[in-house]
């Protein structure tokens, strides 16, 4: 046994060439496998030489039954260590790929990478990355990990491994038990989980278990790390045999291959030598033992490996099975006869690049990884809706856009194109390039109308300047170049380990004016996480907008040019993150599952003394971003009858709020006019949407109104009170309703219709004629008691003449009236309807009712009128029209002989077409359009 102590080692060696050391490994210690790395690896035409010169040498030993397996790291995104875009195909990391939500492309771009790799001559793959990131701020793993929850790595890992597998190469799952949650040890200068044994069964190997029992893995790589709730006597996971014995050849039942940590560790080095290191290892139950570096550590390994067998500190049963285990792989491999068909001749042929042999293949790998990266890019937020970016130049003279980069260590293959640039600095090089060359650029002279660019910004012209930025902060060359930008660009990676980009990035947020206590429109900035997506990400009041795109390859960097610029929208989703839906996701997500939240928010009364200002700065925020066309005047008398509307003292509201700022995070309003509960309104702040704030509100909301109220049907809007808001273009209530578990069960459409010019108004002659036929006579109600059975056969209006009748109460000039019809013989009351005007308290109930009117601050308020309700004796059907019409005229002509300033008037509440029609005629037009509801439901009182 001792002769074939190579068989279980994994060894490494420095050279782009053969070398003596690799020479002696192949030779003198007949090893199994060879691990490649960045290191050996420049290029793909390269790389077959030498896995081609390798295996020459083991063949021609005659000693070596198998070819030798040669492992690789290639994960994709910035972690390979092979890079050649000209031979092959760059793909997204694991993040990325979660990302894009598709797990058969996940699959398809696997299978993509491992049939490329096995071309070249890999045999095995060190993947899929199997850990669950657990920590926001945890960057050991970060974009490696295919997602924050468990769900996410099984069926994204499994759908990797699958590709993998299917393309050729043994998977090698890593790093067990799972380092997600993993810290540094800065004592130590070593990973350590802190996670008992059954801690670890529970979360940390789930992903491993799954794929285990899925057939996926034909190998596992134990971590490097501390486990001193476990093995507190190892320094390494990979020589524990609580985790590799008992828990996956036990417990999971892996028969695979155990590949260890490479072992020249200096946390091992120092504290028990690489050569116990190796027999604690393989006692613990690895087969093979990787030493990546060292020609003497490798010996010194080997040497140990044989001692051990000869001395018996190595058990024979154990060895034999690492033997068969290794062995079943190589049975896999391809036969020598396949490697070297014509015998030592073969070694001399020129290596057949895979792009030139099948062009065809590589056309699609290379389509499927573009696809990839495209719906992989993420877009957070843009709560201002700044992109795309060409909509912010107008072809002014000197209009650019300011780039700010971090310097981040170049990929490999890349080169800096001037000599006078930093290190680092030509990382976003080809970013600013690719950005100013953009079609939709007036000012790249590359661009033509030939361009088949599918966004309507072409002939926009803009410069695009770059500079970078480091721990020193900005100069003031910085501030200037911000300054003068109309857009600004910042770059950051992995925020959470260089401290100073956070502190930068929200300096330069300042100086485009993000001033919490100004209304001052604000300096589009981007903020783009070029790693980790947490850079930001719950910092929501940072940048207009916030995107991730998981490394700075030119292949990620591109896609995030075609986003900003608007070629296609934006798909992707950070992994355990909840992705803000589209418009039409929305409409389809109905149901019960709609109604389920995992945050549960405090929700607090709603206190009009202490929480009205927020309440209006929540408002103003959703309709006034820009502070654009609505009139502050105005708006002053919509909030002052808000605000009287809130005071009703028998109504309730509720509120999630930050109380040690007593800022407003979301309101929900509610009125009750029993048995029917309306939840009138639901807003909830931009920057903490998609966290169950809006669920948490309906929740309490429904409660109140079923549990407290005990009313038998809920409706989830109200047309009285009715709330349009300031700057609102159209008086749809704008909610997340479908999101909090409502659906699309909507009332008819209403209107509401104007009527300008009363100064030269007339009854209509038609109704003026008809209403001299029937003899009907109207008049003021000074008696409200007239009202009351008509009120009774009018359910709908029933809360409408109840505040009406106690508005009558305050008998100022412009209050509300009640207009009655009089039937001609007996004087009965056979019809009413409501007269009030901006200046009435009744008016609350319609805060909107003068946004109608246009007029400078300094002028004073114009009166404008309202007329709501009307009700008709059903006994009268035959004559039903014209008495409607008949209250409508004489309510307008009591408005214009009342007051002769008035000039305009609202009618409100219309949903007949006839009535259309005829008010029409009259001489109104429709001004806004809603709905009584947008859905309701029964409730079943307990």
């Amino acid at each position: 046994m001792e002769k074939h102590a190579g068989q279980l080692l994994c060894g490494g060696f420095e050279g782009t060439k053969v070398t003596p050391q690799a020479y002696h490994l192949i030779v003198e210690q007949h090893v199994s496998t060879m691990i490649l790395s960045r290191k050996n690896a420049v290029s793909v035409e390269q790389t077959m030489k030498l896995i081609n010169d390798l295996q020459y040498i083991a063949f021609t030993q005659g000693k070596y039954k198998h070819p030798i397996m040669f492992a690789i790291d290639e994960e994709g995104g910035l972690i390979n260590s092979l890079f050649d875009p000209e031979f092959l195909t760059q793909s997204p990391g694991a993040m990325a790929l979660a990302a894009t939500g598709d797990p058969h492309l996940v699959y398809e771009v696997s299978k993509a990478v491992a049939v490329e790799l096995k071309t070249i001559g890999f045999s095995i793959i060190l993947g899929p990355v199997l850990d669950v990131v657990t920590k926001l701020s945890h960057q050991l793993v970060g974009v490696r990990s295919f997602g924050t929850t468990l769900e996410e790595v099984k069926t994204y890992g499994s759908a990797c491994a699958r590709g993998l597998k299917d393309g050729g190469l043994f998977t090698v799952g890593k790093h067990f038990p799972g380092i997600g949650n993993a810290t540094v040890d800065s004592l130590l200068e070593l990973p350590m989980i802190g996670d008992t044994l059954a801690q670890v069964k529970q979360f940390n190997t789930v992903p491993f278990e799954f794929l285990i029992e899925k057939g996926l893995i034909d190998g596992v790589s134990v971590a490097g790390c501390g486990v001193p709730n476990i093995s507190p006597d190892e320094t390494h996971a990979c020589l524990s045999p609580l985790i590799i014995n008992h828990l996956l050849r036990r417990k999971f039942k892996f028969d695979g291959v155990v590949i260890s940590e490479c072992l020249e560790m200096e946390a091992l080095y120092h504290s028990i030598g690489l050569g116990q290191g190796v027999i604690l290892a393989i006692n613990a139950g690895c087969d093979l033992v990787m030493v990546c570096h060292d020609p003497r550590l490798q010996d010194e390994a080997i040497e140990a490996i044989k001692k051990g067998v000869l001395n018996g500190n190595l058990e024979d049963e154990m060895i034999t099975a690492s033997f068969k285990r290794i062995e079943t792989l190589q049975k896999r491999l391809p036969k020598w006869t396949e490697i070297f068909p014509q015998g030592a001749a073969s070694a001399k042929q020129d290596p057949v690049l895979f792009k030139n042999s099948h062009p065809e293949t590589w056309k699609k790998h290379q389509a499927l990884a573009d696809l990839a990266y495209q719906k992989s890019i993420t877009l957070v937020r843009d709560f201002n809706n700044v992109l795309p970016l060409s909509r912010h130049f107008q072809n002014e003279e000197n209009e650019s856009i300011l780039v700010l980069s971090p310097l981040l260590s170049p990929i490999k293959w890349r080169s800096a194109s001037s000599t006078t640039l930093f290190a680092g600095e030509e990382v976003f090089q080809g970013f600013g390039m690719m950005l100013s060359n953009h079609p939709s650029n007036s000012n790249n002279k590359n661009s033509s109308d030939n361009n088949n660019h599918n966004n309507n910004n072409k002939g926009k012209s803009f410069r695009v300047l770059h500079t970078t930025y480091t721990a020193n902060g900005l100069t003031k060359l910085h501030e200037q170049l911000i300054e003068k930008a109309k857009v600004v660009i910042v770059f950051t990676s992995e925020a959470s380990r260089n401290m100073y980009q956070i502190g930068l990035v929200k300096y330069v947020s300042m100086l485009c004016g993000a001033n919490p206590s100004s209304n001052a429109s604000r300096k589009p900035m981007i903020v783009i996480a070029t790693s980790s997506p947490y850079d930001f990400l719950n910092d929501s009041k940072i940048g207009s907008a916030y995107l991730c795109c998981y490394d700075y390859t030119n292949e990620a960097l591109g896609k995030v040019v075609g986003l900003l610029m608007g070629d296609f929208e934006a798909e992707g989703c950070i992994p355990g993150e909840r992705k803000e839906n589209t418009p039409r996701e929305r409409q389809s997500s109905e149901g019960e599952n709609s109604k389920q939240f995992k945050r549960r928010w405090l929700v607090d009364e709603f206190d009009l003394k202490r929480d009205f200002a927020s309440l209006v700065k929540l408002w103003r925020d959703e309709y006034e971003p820009d502070g654009s066309d609505t009139n502050e005047y105005l708006d002053r008398q919509f909030y002052k009858r808000l605000h009287a509307l809130l005071a009703t003292s028998d109504q309730k509201h509720f509120v999630v709020r930050n109380s040690s700022l007593n800022i407003l995070y979301g309101v929900v309003l509610t009125w009750v006019e029993a048995p029917i509960g309306h939840i009138v309104y639901i807003i909830v702040e931009k920057s903490k949407r998609a966290q169950s704030i809006g669920k948490n509100l309906n929740a309490r909301a429904v409660r109140y109104l079923t549990k407290e109220k005990q009313c038998r049907e809920i409706r989830f809007g109200s047309s009285f009170p009715l709330l349009i808001f300031p700057g609102n273009k159209s008086a749809k209530i704008e909610t997340m309703s479908s999101n909090i578990g409502w659906g699309k069960e909507m009332s008819a459409k209403k209107h509401i219709m104007l009527l300008n010019n009363l100064d030269t108004w007339q009854v209509p002659s038609r109704i003026l004629k008809e209403l001299m036929i029937v003899g009907v006579r109207f008049d003021i109600c000074n008696n409200t008691e007239q009202l009351q059975s008509l009120i009774k056969r009018s359910p709908e209006y029933r809360s409408y003449y109840h505040c009406a009748v106690e508005s009558l109460q305050f008998r100022t000039p412009n209050e509300v009236k009640i207009i009655i019809a009089l039937e001609p013989n007996t004087q009965g009351v056979i019809g009413s309807i409501i007269l009030f005007t901006n200046k009435s308290k009744f008016s609350k109930y319609y805060p909107f009712i003068d946004q109608c009117v246009e007029m400078r601050e300094q002028e004073e308020l114009p009166l404008v009128g309202g007329i709501i309700a009307p009700m008709i004796d059903q006994s009268y059907s035959n004559l039903m029209d014209i008495f409607k019409y008949g209250l409508i005229c004489s309510a307008i002509t009591f408005l214009k002989n009342a007051n002769e300033d008035v000039m305009q008037c609202l009618m409100i509440d219309v949903k007949e077409e006839k009535s259309l029609t005829s008010l029409e005629d009259i001489g109104f037009h429709i001004w806004r359009s809603y709905y009584d509801y947008y859905d309701r439901k029964m409730e079943k009182i307990a």
